[in-house]
């Protein structure tokens, strides 16, 4: 019940509007599964990282409404959301910008193992949530941003595919992600620059082993 409140207030409420991307994801799943045996990091902590690192150069997406009034964090706190047997539960991820992938990797696993434990860990904290459905094969979907914060991010699946270039043929990876935005704290254009910031970070992933 709590749920469905707080979402049907956010689609009343907050005037969402979408914006999609579809990225190259060869050398984000090289990482990976570099990463996966190094740290054991999954793909959704590198999207998370990725995320966290364009927030900072966005400060609206570390915002959110408090009434009429715009609070900016100072750093990226982004929600993570989790299936449970009770329902959608987001435990938030506080300073990710802050966090190298091995700590990112080892308090993911955390939080979520608390959520699943039905314990709440930092609600109510987080101006943006990641949704990744990738794992069930979902190709592309759209999210409902959890208030009162300012975006969520929706994850599909990296698919096989084809591209040509030059009149060459090769085997690629494709990605699509779903920015859904609040419109009292982000416009278009805004947007659309952090969706062009993130691909250069995913499709240049080396940078998250840093």
């Amino acid at each position: 019940k709590a749920i469905s409140k707080n979402l049907t207030a956010s689609v009343q409420n907050a005037p969402h509007f979408y914006m999609r991307k579809t990225m190259d994801a060869m050398r984000l799943l090289e990482v990976y599964k570099r990463q996966k045996k190094a740290c054991g990091a999954s793909l959704n902590d590198l999207i998370i990282l990725a995320v966290a690192r364009t927030m900072m150069q966005f400060p609206a997406f570390r915002s959110r409404l408090d009434g009429e009034d715009v609070v900016e964090f100072p750093h990226a706190n982004i929600g993570v959301a989790v299936g449970t047997d009770d329902g959608l539960r987001v435990p938030v991820l506080l300073n990710v910008d802050c966090m190298t992938l091995a700590d990112l990797a080892a308090e993911t696993r955390k939080v979520v193992q608390m959520a699943r434990d039905g314990k709440s860990v930092n609600m109510g904290k987080g101006s943006f949530t990641i949704s990744n459905l990738g794992m069930f094969g979902v190709e592309d979907f759209t999210a409902i941003i959890n208030p009162p914060e300012a975006a969520i991010l929706a994850v599909g699946a990296a698919l096989e595919g084809i591209e040509v270039i030059n009149g060459a043929i090769r085997p690629t990876r494709h990605m699509a992600v779903t920015l859904s935005s609040d419109h009292r704290l982000i416009d278009g254009l805004l947007a659309a620059r952090f969706l062009n910031h993130l691909q250069g970070i995913l499709e240049e992933p080396e940078k998250l082993e840093n």
